[in-house]
């Protein structure tokens, strides 16, 4: 059993204080799988090519603004000629936008926002995304009123991985970067938390699953399986066994 601090840390019962008073999200992947949509329907592109696009290759260019760019550029070399950029992005643009119409946030993800509502934590939306996309599905989704703050690339002189969009995002929540947990799906996002001094959950999807994330603090295969009370616990407690 946990309760609100006057310093609004959470304060488990028998337990003592617990510094947490934030946590931040991802977007793309990690509320709702956009990282998979994306790559699906690019798949689907380049089968009209009678060309497969390895998950393995993709995979590199997760997380990143350069993912369209890196992929036509792979396609090129595959193909031995330039491929019309400008009609394939306005037909995986269609694909895309057709599977993501259809998705719901991943599993796991409205509790967590009703439970760090629930014990008094501060919420940040952290994305290397632009505002009008992340904003746009995040209000699409009923989520929108969770986020105290929507740090994105467009206020941001730098991307994932560098650790900027959550050094923003922690000084818009008022918050120190020890205080906050970050939430990611991908190698580059998970690598921007810690950089920027925030304890760090992966959430994998299908396309960011092949990375290996030693580095992060805590590893789950979806939000679904571990509460957020339960998740600050384990921090805590993997806190103090390394100061111990």
């Amino acid at each position: 059993m946990f309760c609100i601090t006057e310093n609004n840390g959470v304060d488990w019962e028998g337990g003592g204080i617990v510094s947490i008073k934030a946590i931040a999200l991802d977007f793309d992947g990690l509320i709702v799988d956009t990282e998979t949509a994306s790559y699906d329907s690019f798949c689907e592109l380049v089968r009209s090519f009678d060309l497969d696009m390895p998950l393995e290759v993709w995979k590199e260019w997760v997380g990143g603004i350069q993912t369209w760019q890196l992929a036509c550029d792979y396609l090129d070399a595959q193909l031995g000629k330039p491929v019309d950029r400008e009609g394939l992005h306005r037909r995986h643009r269609e694909m895309y936008t057709a599977l993501i119409e259809e998705l719901d946030v991943m599993p796991g993800v409205k509790q967590l926002l009703e439970d760090a509502r629930r014990i008094g934590l501060r919420v940040a939306l952290a994305s290397s995304a632009s505002a009008a996309w992340a904003v746009e599905h995040i209000k699409r989704c009923g989520l929108i009123d969770y986020f105290d703050v929507l740090q994105t690339r467009d206020d941001a002189a730098k991307v994932k991985p560098d650790p900027e969009i959550y050094r923003k995002a922690v000084e818009k929540l008022g918050v120190k970067p020890e205080e906050t947990i970050a939430f990611e799906d991908s190698l580059v996002g998970t690598l921007a938390a810690k950089a920027a001094g925030l304890s760090c959950v992966a959430v994998p999807n299908r396309v960011t699953g092949l990375f290996s994330f030693e580095h992060v603090d805590l590893q789950l295969a979806s939000l679904a399986d571990m509460s957020l009370e339960e998740i600050i616990r384990t921090l805590e407690q993997s806190r103090d066994a390394a100061q111990g």
